[in-house]
Order: C-alpha cells, then sequence, then structure tokens
C-alpha cells in the first residue's frame, strides 16, 4: 500500500519564510518577475542620471543608505561606499590677491635724500657759524678790540686795528701817518703829561699809545697860540704827550692805538671828545696797567727817525 507524502508543517513553511527574511538573514531579497519591469535593471544608470551638479552630489553621498543597497550597488558598481564623496567637486581655493605694481607701497628714496641733504647742509652752516664765532671771538684782544661806544659819535674819527706789537731794534715803516700802533722799541716815550719841543721816533711814541697814552701831533710853524692851547691839555696830565710832527697833513692830529683824528684848529670840541673818550679806556688801551712814566727818556729823548732802543 502506497504512503501517502504528508504535506510540509507550518513550522517548516515558517522556516523557508524566515530564510528568505532579508531583515534575519541579511540577503537581498529575490525580486519577484512582477516586480523586474519597475527596478533598474542597472545600478550603475541610477549613478548616470544623477545630477552632475556638486552640490546634490554631495547631498547624495550624505543620504541614508538603507542595509543592503549600498553593497548591493557598490558590487555592481565596482565603486565603493565613499567613492560618491571622493567624485564630490572641491569648493575653489580662495588665492590671496596678488600684489599689484599700482598699489604697492614705495620706499619715497628721492624725498628721503633731499630731506638728509637738506638737514647735512643745515648742520654744516651752523657748525660753521659756531665755530667761526668761536675764533672770530678768541681771535679778539687788547690790540683789536672793537671801536669804543663813546668814540663812534666824533665825526671824522678812524679807527684802524693795528695787531702787530712786537719789540724790535729797527726802524718800523708804518701804514699811518703819524702810526697808531704796530710793531715798536722797548723802551716808550714818556708820557706822563710832557711837551716835547722837538719830534721823537715813531717807533718809542707807539710804545707809549700801547699803555693808553694820547699823543697830539703839531704841523712844526704851527702858531704859537695854538700850540699854547695844546700844551695846556696836556702839560702834568698823566698819559697824555705831544710834540711836532713832520710833513703833518693838517695843523694837528690826535693818535691813540687803533684811533686817529685830525684836525685844523686847537679850539675844535672833538679835540677834547677824543681825550675823553680813548685815553687810557680798558677797551683802547692793550697795556692797561703799564705806567707811561720814564724819566730816562726825558732826559735823552729821541730824535725823528732814530728811535731809541736801550736806555
Amino acid at each position: 500500500m502506497a504512503q501517502r507524502k504528508s504535506a510540509p508543517s507550518a513550522s517548516s513553511k515558517s522556516g523557508a519564510t524566515s530564510k528568505a527574511s532579508p531583515g534575519k538573514t541579511g540577503a537581498a531579497p529575490k525580486v519577484s518577475p512582477g516586480n523586474a519591469a519597475t527596478a533598474p535593471k542597472n545600478p550603475a544608470a541610477k549613478a548616470a542620471t544623477a545630477p552632475k551638479s556638486p552640490a546634490r552630489s554631495g547631498a547624495a553621498a550624505k543620504a541614508p543608505v538603507k542595509p543592503g543597497t549600498a553593497s548591493r550597488t557598490s558590487s555592481r558598481a565596482g565603486t565603493t561606499p565613499n567613492s560618491a564623496a571622493k567624485t564630490t567637486a572641491r569648493p575653489p581655493v580662495k588665492k590671496k590677491p596678488g600684489k599689484s605694481i599700482v598699489n604697492q607701497k614705495q620706499t619715497p628714496w628721492g624725498l628721503i635724500v633731499t630731506t638728509v641733504l637738506i638737514v647735512v647742509f643745515a648742520a654744516g652752516i651752523v657748525t660753521y657759524a659756531v665755530v667761526h664765532h668761536k675764533s672770530k671771538k678768541s681771535a679778539i684782544t687788547s690790540y683789536t678790540q672793537p671801536e669804543v661806544t663813546a668814540a663812534k659819535s666824533i665825526t671824522g674819527l678812524i679807527h684802524k686795528v693795528e695787531p702787530n706789537h712786537n719789540h724790535v731794534d729797527t726802524t718800523v715803516t708804518y701804514d699811518a701817518s703819524p702810526p697808531i700802533g704796530g710793531n715798536h722799541s722797548q723802551v716808550w716815550a714818556d708820557c706822563s703829561g710832557t711837551v716835547y719841543p722837538k719830534a721823537i721816533a715813531n717807533e718809542n711814541a707807539v710804545h707809549m699809545l700801547e699803555h693808553g697814552a694820547v699823543w697830539i701831533t703839531y704841523k712844526p710853524g704851527l702858531a704859537a697860540a695854538q700850540v699854547d692851547t695844546l700844551s695846556k691839555l696836556v702839560a702834568g696830565v698823566d698819559r697824555m704827550a705831544m710834540s711836532p710832527y713832520p710833513s703833518l697833513k693838517t695843523n694837528i692830529s690826535l693818535q691813540s692805538w687803533n684811533y686817529q683824528l685830525f684836525v685844523d684848529d686847537a679850539s675844535d670840541s672833538r679835540i677834547q671828545q677824543f681825550i675823553g673818550a680813548v685815553r687810557y679806556t680798558p677797551q683802547a688801551t692793550p697795556e692797561y696797567g703799564a705806567t707811561c712814566s720814564q724819566p730816562l727818556f726825558k732826559a735823552h729823548q729821541s730824535t725823528f727817525g732814530h728811535p731809541t732802543f736801550t736806555i
């Protein structure tokens, strides 16, 4: 008697069903013939139909993938799950703006050089002025002092600096007549209010000017009254002397170191002004404090052109 085949039990059916369930086994579900028309035949076609925009492509890469679908798609398309991210276009790199020749800040060398030259030039002028002033100031001695203020108001007065003042034992050619300074004999003419009746040597007279004397000279043959008037200004007055002078261009002249005045009349008021301005003053006396007394010279006075060098 033939045995009947038993129908499969429900448990076996459920087992078969569990094998086909993708949730439990992880296997991809089989596509039924009815669904074959709707399913895409080639997963790569989906990728081909995807938009090429980098922004949308990047968004697709970030979309969640159902389990099993990613692995099936990547196995059929021959790509990895990260291939979509790799193919996403990177945002363009921003380039730093290059330095434009027009906009580039350049160093103003021309202005700098000009400024330096101006500063150096100005410094040179200031330095020269300071040095020149100092040298000029140091060059001023008792022999080369500026003109006395009181003498500037005297009409016709001559101020001429005579820096030379060495003692010599020969005659000297002077640049003024009568002389008002320069090299001279070591023996000075007495200037303690002496009235000489004859001309004395220039070299002895200049030495007394160095001691602060005023030397009044007059033309030989001047009227006696004129000579007497001058004598009263000199006789017995310290730092004063008087003598005739050959070839004098005016009737009377007055001399002190660096100063001279020519007049024609003994009553000229400028004579008193001259004496008051320059006689034995520190500003017009090279050897201020030196004596004017020289009694041996008074006893043995020199003559014009023949100076006394020793006593």
